[in-house]
């Protein structure tokens, strides 16, 4: 099981159909998603830049510098998405060292792909 599979049997979690935007580039970002089950596709300028598929995250970046949502994502399947608030996030990052590598990780190897 992988970092995020502990999120796997959470019962708190939202379903969103596919098409529906999660969240806009620009906006406010208070939340991160672990996908529990389904596709989430992350757009820049309208385009596919990655998809994120069950047992992945979207929305991390905004929970670390707090600044606008940097990218667009949209439901690719019905989702189910478990979010994480700023204080479940620190505490998760405080409790489990290997939880914040891998959001690390993660996000480093989006920023690379982005730049290549």
């Amino acid at each position: 099981m992988g970092t995020f599979g502990m999120f796997q049997n959470s019962e708190e979690y939202e379903t969103y159909s596919p098409g529906h935007i999660i969240f806009q580039k620009g906006e406010p970002g208070t939340i991160m998603y672990v996908v529990k089950k389904g596709e989430v596709e992350l757009q820049v300028e309208n385009k596919p830049f990655t998809t994120v598929g069950s047992g992945g995250i979207v929305g991390e970046m905004a929970l670390i510098d707090h600044a606008p949502r940097s990218l667009t994502a949209i439901a690719k399947t019905e989702c189910q998405l478990v979010p994480i608030d700023q204080k479940r996030f620190s505490f998760l990052v405080q409790q489990s060292p290997f939880f914040a590598l891998e959001v690390m990780k993660i996000m480093a190897e989006r920023l690379r792909a982005f730049y290549q």
